[in-house]
């Protein structure tokens, strides 16, 4: 009996504590604007529109399959995706406390699971953010590798065919939630044809496990292409999955710099962390020489995949967590490596709660969401549109449809106006002429801010709108204020 409740106590205590540290944003439709708009997506897949032709993103189909069984839940679809994005957090910090006991004791593996559960909310992922998902079926096919290492070395083709595949099919399912994902599979894949090689399965059997790893890895996005294809949209599927991220133009060096020092910020940490595991005094795991390679090689991808992509957003490090935290494990091993581990998830805890705060401070809660409704009587006077503001007004109210382009960053910033398949300065026109009822927008003009296309909707606003309510918050530094405009006639 006392084993079986320590068998459970830890995973339910995770569970329990990554609970707690989002208590605050559960049922909040104002946190971040990607989660907002997953959401309205899923809920548009419901309605039978198709996605890149109804409504504009690039995200794969998979993220917005998984947002529409959220949207299932009805009324109730804000706490399902956060519930969800919750418990792909937990299962995930399960898989690294099972991973990180392969190179430290019980009690390092467990730390390292808390510190992942801890630190996703220091960069945005304190809900429903896609790394938050795919995630888990990553550190799924890494585990399926890292555990079976021994195996994979010693025993026939058709065992290493079998665990491959399943790991190769985790990825394609991840990729189909972000794109991204694919440098760690093609890690992954590379490294299971070293051991098919060093395994001496000989060239044929080496090919034909090449053949089957990566015809599985890539057959989901194969499937989504051709359903495109079939129905006649194969161009806007190419365009919008992969084309059009060669079509963002450079950002100014000042944002790019100050995402950078935020990323820095944050791994810190981490990077302390790894330097003393690293140093004299602090026990190795004997026997274990392929497994702690096989970690620090995909520490060092995940870690390259954040900065060759190069747009440098907080939330892209999200996927760096799952190795950095397997990578402090072995801290437990001494004295003072506990206390280092004890002092990060202590500082994580507390900085990830202000963060928290200032976020709902910044970008609002449920009241503030209420009385935006209010403000568009609830789409009882005519359509609304947003320059800048909640998306999920689009998903609570009756939606109108203005643009195929319903996401406003596909309007608002300069390095999008080249790379969403639609001219946002035309494409204002016209969701001007349809003379929509309410107009929502932020404050004064951000760096980085379409300026042809802001002159155009604030030309509009000034003779043809009126205030009719503005929400101001609390940290004067933001520039998330929102105000909305109500067509004179």
């Amino acid at each position: 009996m006392k084993s079986l409740f320590q068998f459970f106590l830890p995973p339910l205590f995770l569970l329990g504590f990554a609970a707690a540290l989002r208590i605050n944003t559960f049922g909040n439709p104002m946190l971040d604007w990607d989660e907002q708009y997953y959401l309205f997506g899923g809920g548009r897949l419901l309605h039978g529109d198709i996605p890149y032709v109804d409504f504009w993103d690039r995200k794969p189909v998979g993220l917005f399959l998984i947002y529409g069984f959220f949207h299932l839940f009805g009324p109730y679809r804000i706490v399902a995706y956060q519930t969800g994005a919750l418990l792909a957090l937990w299962a995930t910090a399960l898989l690294i406390r099972r991973m990180a006991r392969i190179i430290a004791p019980p009690g390092g593996a467990f730390m390292a699971a808390v510190i992942y559960e801890i630190w996703p909310i220091l960069a945005r992922g304190e809900s429903g953010q896609s790394p938050i998902f795919y995630n888990l079926p990553v550190a799924c096919a890494m585990a399926l590798i890292v555990t079976h290492i021994a195996d994979l070395r010693t025993t026939d083709t058709a065992y290493r065919r079998k665990i491959g595949t399943l790991a190769m099919l985790l990825f394609g399912l991840a990729i189909q939630i972000k794109y991204t994902v694919i440098f760690e599979g093609i890690f992954a894949g590379v490294y299971l044809l070293y051991l098919s090689i060093t395994s001496r399965d000989g060239l044929y059997r080496t090919m034909l496990n090449a053949l089957v790893w990566i015809s599985v890895a890539l057959a989901p996005t194969v499937a989504v292409y051709l359903f495109y294809a079939v129905i006649g949209h194969g161009h806007e599927w190419i365009y919008a999955n992969i084309l059009s991220v060669f079509g963002r133009a450079p950002e100014d060096t000042h944002v790019l710099l100050h995402r950078v020092s935020r990323i820095l910020l944050v791994t810190a940490p981490f990077a302390a962390a790894l330097l003393r595991a690293r140093a004299p005094g602090i026990p190795r795991t004997r026997g274990k020489a392929s497994e702690i390679g096989f970690l620090n090689m995909w520490t060092v991808v995940s870690i390259a995949a954040v900065a060759v992509f190069g747009t440098w957003y907080i939330h892209y490090v999200l996927p760096v967590f799952v190795p950095l935290s397997i990578e402090t494990a072995p801290l437990f091993c001494k004295g003072t490596g506990k206390v280092m581990l004890y002092l990060m998830c202590g500082t994580g805890i507390i900085w990830g709660q202000f963060m928290i705060a200032r976020h709902l401070g910044s970008e609002g809660n449920s009241a503030l969401f209420h009385t935006l409704e209010k403000q568009v009587a609830y789409g009882r006077d005519g359509c609304f549109f947003i320059y800048k503001g909640p998306v999920s007004l689009y998903d609570d109210l009756p939606y109108c449809h203005l643009t195929d382009h319903p996401f406003p960053s596909h309007f608002s910033l300069e390095k999008e106006s080249q790379s969403t398949g639609m001219d946002p300065v035309k494409e204002m026109g016209a969701v001007l002429s349809r003379k929509p009822a309410y107009i929502i927008t932020g404050g004064e003009e951000v760096p980085g801010e379409n300026h042809a296309v802001r002159a155009t909707l604030y030309d509009a606003l000034t003779r043809q709108y009126t205030m009719i309510y503005g929400w101001t918050p609390k940290h004067a530094s933001s520039n998330d204020r929102v105000t909305v405009y109500k067509r004179v006639d």
